[in-house]
């Protein structure tokens, strides 16, 4: 991608909001204690953790580090949002959630 869209420090808040919001519903298809729901619960607590530091923080939005996360970013929400609503299709939307959550704390060491 010779010019992808750079995500802002709001944007970027506001979709790990929606993502988190995304896992709570998944997540409520599962018993508290079970694998599943342990294993989204951790990755709902990694993008809590990330949301919390981002919103008490700033960012240089300028930088190509950033602009190749937000390319990477942007294919992996939209990979999550396409598999998020079917739950027969857990395994891959667990998957691409940990790629996501892998690639937000990318952004997140980004942070001064």
């Amino acid at each position: 991608m010779s010019n992808p869209e750079i995500i802002t420090r709001h944007d970027l808040i506001r979709l790990i909001g929606d993502v988190l919001t995304e896992i709570d519903v998944l997540s409520s298809h599962f018993d508290p204690g079970t694998k599943d729901r342990d294993a989204f619960d951790e990755q709902r607590d990694k993008l809590d953790t990330a949301q919390r530091r981002l919103v008490h923080s700033t960012i240089n939005e300028n930088t190509k580090e950033l602009k190749d996360i937000s390319a990477s970013l942007k294919a992996v929400n939209e990979t999550l949002s396409r598999t998020s609503s079917d739950i027969g299709k857990i395994a891959t939307t667990f998957e691409s959630l940990v790629n996501l959550v892998n690639v937000i704390q990318k952004i997140v060491e980004l942070v001064p």
